[in-house]
């Protein structure tokens, strides 16, 4: 065929293309946009969020509250996870035989992006999590997490590969059971965070995940499952994954997409001392 009808083949192939239409937050309300019912899921992973006071002060009341309050005066422990495609299988198999070795602690902070992302909440929960994660990593080809488009689709689409069979995965994984298990050990202070990009702004976003887990609608599951899926979106080779946001009655959506395009890995902002923000004071001690 000719270079020209080539490239004619291309236009009309573009055209029939269904794109859902979008409603993006317009760039005047993006700091205002929030997820609806639960307005601290996340904060910019490139600056202090402005509330940090009071994630602080909330931490330390739950801290207070659960009565683990001499964290401090022990070792304590962060997790973060990176990305790293389908090796993340090593990653898997790292801390199961990290359990097998009696030595692995409990981690009061996991982060993950990117693959580690698909990690972190199994890794956050503790080693009674590791045969879930061993199956959702091993014992798979790449036709289990995702699926080939043609090759004039993806060219012409938002993604040359489809990601709906690692989708179904997490809505199996993801379970109603592990979210309650997150949302516990998040109202004893500890935190899971995972890490995504805002295409519109381009910009990192991170999600408290168990902010997100203790409000225990099936929307907020649901969103536990996109933040995972869009943290693992290859921007070009999977789609990005479409969230819903509000700016007062106005609802709006934004596309996120791998956590790896911005940053390969984050704990928490380095302006923020932890210790010296959330220990309890000495007339709270027990």
């Amino acid at each position: 065929m000719p270079i020209i009808g080539i490239f004619i083949l291309s236009l009309l192939l573009h055209a029939c293309v269904s794109t859902p239409a979008r409603n993006p937050v317009p760039e005047e309300l993006v700091r205002a946009a929030t997820i609806p019912g639960i307005p601290h899921a996340r904060f910019w992973g490139d600056e202090l969020p402005p509330d940090m006071d009071r994630r602080l002060g909330l931490m330390r009341q739950q801290m207070l509250d659960s009565g683990d309050i001499d964290i401090f005066d022990k070792p304590h422990h962060y997790l973060t996870i990176s990305g790293g495609g389908l090796n993340g299988a090593f990653g898997a198999g790292l801390l199961k035989g990290w359990s097998e070795s009696g030595t692995r602690p409990d981690f009061w902070i996991v982060t993950g992006i990117s693959t580690g992302a698909l990690i972190a909440p199994f890794a956050f929960l503790g080693s009674q999590y590791d045969d879930e994660l061993e199956e959702l990593f091993t014992g798979i080809s790449t036709s289990d997490i995702v699926k080939q488009r043609q090759i004039l689709v993806g060219l012409t689409g938002d993604a040359l590969m489809d990601n709906a069979p690692l989708r179904e995965r997490l809505e199996t994984h993801v379970s109603q059971e592990m979210i309650e298990a997150i949302a516990a050990k998040y109202n004893r202070g500890r935190r899971l965070l995972i890490g995504t990009t805002n295409i519109d702004t381009q910009r990192p976003v991170i999600w408290n995940i168990g902010e997100i887990a203790q409000h225990g609608t099936p929307e907020s599951r649901q969103l536990i499952r996109d933040i995972m899926l869009a943290s693992a979106a290859i921007p070009g080779i999977l789609p990005p994954v479409r969230i819903q946001t509000q700016v007062g009655d106005q609802t709006y959506d934004e596309l996120h997409v791998d956590g790896g395009t911005s940053s390969q890995v984050f704990l928490y902002p380095v302006q923020l001392d932890i210790r010296a923000s959330v220990i309890p004071p000495e007339n709270n001690r027990v």
